[in-house]
This record gives C-alpha cells, structure tokens and sequence, in this order.
C-alpha cells in the first residue's frame, strides 16, 4: 500500500514537472509557489516566476540549476594523479605512490563564471572556492539524490545583484568524493573526509593543498592568498573544509561548514590551534578555568591597535556553520515526499530526519571552542532541516553571504 502511495505520488510530480518543461525550462512548481508567497503581496501583484529578469525575483529558492551561463573545465585525473597508466585509469599503480592507493584519480570539474572570458574581465583575477562533494552541488542530474545544492545558481544570483564584495563571483572547484570502499564495509568517503587523525583525511587535505592548489593557480587567472581562497562542504564535507584551514592556514582563508560532522580530533585540532599544549593541560587537569584566556587578551589588544590577527590562527578566517535538525517545537519530518520528486532515476533520497538533530552536540561543542577562543563566526539553525541536498540548496545562499557578501548582507 504505502509503495502504491509514494508511485502516485511520483507520478503526480512528474506530470506536473513535465508541463514545466514544454516551454524547455527547468522549474520546480511546488518550490516556486513557496517562495513567492506573502501575505503581503496581492495575487496580481506578484512577480512572474518564469521571467526572464531574475533581478526582479526575491532572493529565495530555487535557485538555476546547471551552470548558469559560465564554462565547465573538466581537469582529467591524469595530469592530478600522476603515475596512473593512461591505457587504465582506474588501475591504482602501486609503485606510483602512497597518495595515489590512498586517494583513487577522479576528474575535476571546475566552473568559470561568464565573466572570465568576457573582454571587460580579460585582466582580472578571480578567487576561489574548493567544493567538496562536487558532484553534488551544481547539477541535479549529477547529484547522488537527484537534487544538488544548486550552489552555481545562488553565487549567479548574488553576483547579479550586487551582493558580493567582489565584482565578479569565483571560480569554482568542485572535488568529488571517492566512491565505493576503502576497505570492507569502509566507505572511502568516510575516510577522505574523516576525522583529523585519519591518514586518509590527511592525504585528501595535502592532495588539496600540494597537488590541486598549484595546479589551479597556474592555469587559472586566479587571486593567490588566504584571503581569497576558500573552501565549502556539508556534513563530512563540511569538517574536511575546516580541516583545510587548520592544516593550510597560509593557503585556505574560509570555510562554509553545512550541517557539519565534526568529529573529536577535529574539535582538538582546533583547540591546539588557539592554545598552547600547557594551557590545555592545564584546563584538562582542572586548574584553568578559562582554556584560552591569555590567547583572548593578547589578540583582542592587538586587534584594538589595529593589528591584524596571526595568519595562521582560526581568529583570522571567515568560518561559517549551520544545521538544521529538532528545535524548540519544531521536528524534521520523517518522510518528506519532495526529496523524491526527480528528474532522473535517483529518486530515492534517504532524507537522513535524525542526522542534523544527532550532530548537533558536536557542532556545539565546536561552537563552545570558539567562543572560547575568540574566533568571530556565524552560525545559523534551521529548525526542522533534513540532512539532503535538498535542504541544502533551500539555504545555500547563507554560506556564500559569509564568506563572500558584502557586510550589509552577510
């Protein structure tokens, strides 16, 4: 009965998406209809959600889908992995190196906003963004859902309306996870994006600092510095992006951390990055009762002078953190049938309703760091959030405001 339910329920959507698409446009119906509700705006009134003039919509989901008028560069896996046989990419050589058996070669996409080849951009150089779980987060044919954080959409839409710090969006990387097992009943995206004591997670992290880094800065017109370089991910994605920023400070400047799974070796990590190895001995042992509070002086009376912060403290980045989960009176919902309305044969999204409300703990515990600390970061809770890319890309806008909006709008 209930796979009869769920069938017609997929059948009603497909109609419906189907009719969106005799005029050869992409568009979510039901999403649409939320999004330009307001009780404060008359039926007549409203903006026409199929216009062209994207300035003229509320800054709300969904956002495009697919690349938005900018150019896909796709970087084949064997000019990033080395010493892989051309005849058998897939073949893992095991004289080659340990960072090749560890990390099998994948392609690289790499997204190009329109403006990069225009004639009034030719000279300019453009920051970037390193995306985890790339596959996810441009095209929804592509997503392991059927739905994608629809990330290149939301960066084309700030930028159209003037709401990022920077003339031009940045150029995107988007790194997929490893498929498939690293040992029996070991995922390899697990381990790639583990914890902060993982040899695996390791060798992602200096493959992304060493090996892809280089290569994009000297084939891209890209902006060199912390500053400008960032990275974004969601639930081990979102820990492997701050990983970046505690192993590579000189390097990485930002990271957006999506319904994170921080675990404790990366909650460590960032404690030994604000304390001495004496301070948190001594706050282990109980005779401290503020595990940073010498840290917190000395740097906030720089910062008063006008100093900038250590380069390589946390103190310096731009560090964003979300989730959805339980809240007060609100509860994820333990079956939503939208995750499964798809435009492709992936339409059976687990939703994961218990994910986001379990991490919350630790995304506390990392928050409690901080504060601690004296890192300035953003939060934001989205009561009732599922663990998907769906629910992702309903807020997708929020990470890039905070590593890339103007101040008015971050």
């Amino acid at each position: 009965m209930v796979a009869l339910v769920i069938n017609f329920l997929f059948a009603s959507a497909c109609f419906l998406l189907a009719s969106s698409h005799r005029n050869g446009r992409n568009v979510d119906t039901s999403l649409f209809a939320h999004a330009y509700a307001s009780e404060s705006m008359p039926q007549q009134s409203r903006p026409n959600p199929l216009s062209h003039h994207y300035d003229d919509r509320p800054l709300a989901p969904p956002f495009p889908n697919g690349s938005c008028g900018g150019t896909v560069v796709t970087l084949p896996r064997r000019d990033l992995f080395p010493g892989q046989s051309d005849e058998n990419l897939l073949f893992i050589n095991p004289f080659s190196s340990l960072e090749n058996v560890l990390l099998p070669p994948r392609d690289v996409k790499v997204w190009l906003p329109k403006e990069y080849h225009s004639s009034e951009y030719r000279n300019e150089r453009f920051p970037i963004l390193y995306c985890h779980d790339g596959q996810n987060a441009m095209e929804d044919a592509a997503s392991w859902t059927g739905s994608s954080w629809r990330l290149i959409g939301a960066l084309t839409r700030l930028s159209e309306r003037k709401m990022l710090h920077t003339d031009t969006p940045p150029i995107v990387v988007c790194i997929p996870c490893g498929e498939g097992d690293f040992l029996p009943g070991i995922s390899r995206r697990h381990s790639e994006y583990g914890d902060y004591t993982h040899p695996v997670s390791k060798a992602h992290s200096d493959f992304m600092a060493t090996k892809l880094h280089p290569f994009i800065t000297s084939r891209f017109r890209v902006k060199d510095g912390p500053e400008h370089t960032s990275s974004i991910g969601s639930s081990l994605g979102g820990q492997a992006s701050l990983q970046l920023v505690l192993r590579y400070p000189k390097i990485f400047g930002g990271a957006a951390c999506l319904s994170p799974c921080f675990q404790p070796g990366t909650i460590a990590a960032a404690m030994a990055n604000l304390a001495s190895n004496d301070e948190v001995s001594a706050y282990i042992n109980g005779s401290g009762m503020n595990l940073f509070s010498k840290q917190i002086e000395s740097k906030t009376s720089s910062l008063d002078k006008g100093q900038s912060a250590d380069p390589i403290s946390l103190r310096s980045k731009k560090i964003y953190i979300d989730n959805g989960g339980d809240a007060d009176d609100t509860r994820v919902p333990l079956f939503d049938a939208m995750d499964h309305f798809t435009l492709n044969d992936k339409f059976w999204n687990p939703g994961y309703w218990w994910l986001d409300t379990s991490l919350q703990p630790m995304i506390d515990t990392m928050r409690w760091t901080f504060d601690q600390g004296g890192v300035k970061h953003i939060y934001e809770k989205f009561p009732g959030g599922r663990h998907n890319e769906r629910a992702w890309a309903q807020r997708i806008h929020r990470p890039l405001l905070a590593l890339y909006g103007k101040r008015s709008y971050s």
